[in-house]
């Protein structure tokens, strides 16, 4: 336990000290919601001011983006650089490695959660219910869980950090654009395919839990989408891991 929690730290001290990765993931999406938000300060979705509703849609884009873009990357480069084959090499179970790795991970993801959420009640006033933000936590770290078993999964299958990088942009821009994010009232048939997406189950469980909000789809069907995803995630980055470079 000991050498899991040394391990933890020093994997998130790395990576809160890799600037890009800092900028990205914790930046980035503050820099979003306050530009969004200054330019639909009256707009209103339902009940809901635009304000809060976006910073519900940015605290899941942040999440992806970390998890999906920023994951596959790391995972990649320290594939390819040979890490992973000398901690292979070393008396460290890998086991410990992923258990200690993916816990720092969902650290960044909490802490990016309470700064973007803290950011919307601070400068747009944007009010929360409080009896939901206990279940709203489970949710970010179920969500956060399920999007590093994504990105995983497409680093351990693809060839390259270059590729990978590639398949991140793929799959990230479509999704941010279609899950209910940022666009309110996209078209009935844009809707109906993409609500089977992890971010749209994700953003469509968080903002009844934090804005009282009615979701769209029942919670039970969300809930086990995202499961399936962070199943399915796992057995594919398992299938398709490799310690060594691909040649």
């Amino acid at each position: 336990m000991r050498r899991f929690f040394f391990l933890a730290r020093s994997v998130l001290v790395m990576m809160l000290r890799d600037q890009a990765s800092f900028i990205g993931t914790l930046l980035i999406p503050i820099v979003l919601l306050l530009v969004l938000g200054a330019v639909n300060t009256d707009a209103r979705v339902g009940a809901i001011s635009i304000a809060a509703w976006l910073t519900v849609g940015v605290l899941v884009q942040g999440m992806l983006a970390g998890a999906v873009d920023g994951d596959m990357a790391w995972l990649t480069m320290t594939r390819d650089r040979g890490i992973l084959w000398r901690v292979r090499a070393s008396p460290l179970p890998p086991a410990t490695l992923l258990l200690a790795y993916t816990s720092a991970r969902l650290v960044l993801v909490l802490l990016k959660a309470l700064l973007i959420v803290g950011t919307g009640m601070l400068v747009f006033g944007v009010r929360l219910e409080w009896s939901g933000v206990l279940p709203a936590l489970g949710l970010v770290l179920l969500g956060g869980a399920v999007f590093l078993a994504l990105g995983q999964a497409v680093a351990a299958a693809a060839p390259s950090a270059s590729a990978a990088s590639v398949i991140a942009n793929l799959i990230f821009f479509p999704l941010i654009f279609t899950s209910n994010l940022f666009i309110a009232g996209l078209p009935a048939w844009v809707e109906n395919i993409t609500r089977w997406n992890p971010a749209y189950m994700l953003v469509d469980l968080l903002r009844p839990a934090l804005l009282g909000m009615e979701a769209s789809q029942a919670a039970w069907i969300n809930l086990t989408g995202l499961l399936l995803y962070g199943v399915a995630g796992i057995i594919l980055a398992v299938t398709f891991f490799q310690w060594e470079p691909k040649r």
